[in-house]
């Protein structure tokens, strides 16, 4: 985190982050407020988070979290299923709201396309006239006519009033703003990681005699793209020893994806080990010699920047962020989606040349430590100085 001192440049400034769900609870989301919290802490603000009691919300489970401690308080609240809507996008959760209308912050940080926690937001903003920033960690997706009506419908009542909208991604900022989000208001803040958490993992020079092709991330065949992994899995020839590892937890996927493998003949080479431990995914990572990731859709999953970070060429579907992460022949490979021939020949190509693994690992290197948190934090130490006027004008280490 960053060593602001004593006191930083968002010193006393009052912060209430709203968001569905929050760690210990598994996702990208999840992982990334946490994270974001302990940055905003470190630079003076007092930061509250405000969620819901869910570990995951398809299907509905519900955590036993402990009460916690530590400088950011977490506060959670019994969630309900309003509507069955995608993507938990009809959960609701009552006492949120009036945690929200009832804490005396500063500025209201409200997380995720589509969910309860943006329109909280945008009530808490237009009631108290709070200062609300959004960030919506959302991707264009399949943009069918039922997707673009909602996804205006979202734009126009819970995030176009907002003081500062947070993109993940150029070409997330460009769908917001073709949604009617004022291009004017909205930052792009790539997601962070911790680079120091790789930084003593060797450069992989020697090509491993049964090489690993990792797959990190949920176990969501709609989203993840399982499926075309298998079948490109199925293409790389035997010659090869390769295995294909899945790390992640089972978000309905897992069944069919082992059921798909078997078919093809190619189960005695897969390993599926659920969600692990952060010591045992650096761990994989590690092990692996490069990394898969066949989303059908996805906002800018923080994967590819950990496998960069850890020296990993990627081999990945050109959609969402995933291209402005991954530079192309450099870093790793870009294919479209559900191509599972076009993931194959990527895999092979990367599998058969150990010098280009060798090339792409350390490129990969290069460019993830433009996402190191130092550099995300001081883009949201920025915005938030500029949204409050209670922020303060001065402060050691600045934005």
């Amino acid at each position: 985190m960053n060593g602001y001192g004593a006191r930083g440049p968002l010193a006393g400034l009052r912060v209430l982050e709203l968001t569905q769900r929050f760690a210990p609870a598994l996702g990208g989301v999840e992982r990334y407020v946490e994270r974001l919290a302990k940055e905003l802490t470190s630079a003076g603000a007092r930061v509250e988070v405000s969620t819901s009691d869910l570990a995951r919300d398809q299907p509905m489970t519900r955590g036993q979290f402990s009460p916690g401690s530590g400088p950011v308080a977490v506060r959670r609240h019994r969630a309900y299923l309003a509507a069955p809507m995608p993507h938990g996008s009809g959960v609701v959760v009552p006492g949120m709201v009036l945690d929200a209308l009832r804490s005396p912050v500063d500025v209201v940080h409200a997380h995720a396309f589509g969910h309860f926690p943006l329109w909280v937001g945008a009530l808490t903003q237009a009631l108290r006239g709070t200062p609300l920033v959004v960030t919506t960690h959302s991707d264009p997706g399949s943009g069918t006519p039922v997707a673009r009506v909602w996804s205006r419908y979202v734009v126009r009542t819970s995030v176009r009033s907002a003081d500062r909208i947070v993109a993940l991604s150029r070409l997330e900022r460009d769908w917001l703003a073709g949604l009617g989000a004022p291009r004017e208001r909205i930052r792009v803040i790539p997601p962070g990681i911790d680079v120091g958490e790789f930084a003593a993992l060797p450069a992989r020079l020697k090509p491993a005699e049964e090489p690993v092709i990792l797959f990190v991330g949920r176990l969501s065949a709609q989203q993840k793209g399982l499926g075309t992994l298998v079948r490109a899995f199925a293409k790389v020839p035997r010659g090869f020893r390769s295995r294909l590892r899945l790390v992640g937890a089972d978000w309905g996927g897992l069944d069919s994806t082992l059921a798909l493998a078997r078919s093809l003949g190619v189960s005695d080479r897969m390993e599926a080990l659920g969600a692990v431990s952060r010591e045992r995914l650096v761990e994989e990572y590690a092990s692996a010699e490069l990394l898969v990731l066949p989303s059908r859709f996805d906002s800018f999953p923080v994967v590819v920047l950990e496998a960069m970070a850890a020296g990993l060429p990627v081999v990945a579907t050109r959609v969402g962020g995933v291209p402005e992460a991954v530079e192309e022949g450099r870093s790793g490979l870009l294919v479209p989606p559900e191509d599972p021939a076009a993931l194959a020949e990527g895999i092979r190509t990367v599998l058969a040349d150990p010098e280009l693994r060798v090339r792409f690992g350390a490129a990969g290197r290069e460019r993830a430590a433009r996402f190191d948190w130092s550099v995300v934090a001081a883009e949201y130490v920025q915005l938030f100085r500029e949204v409050s006027p209670r922020a303060p004008s001065t402060g050691n280490g600045g934005a």
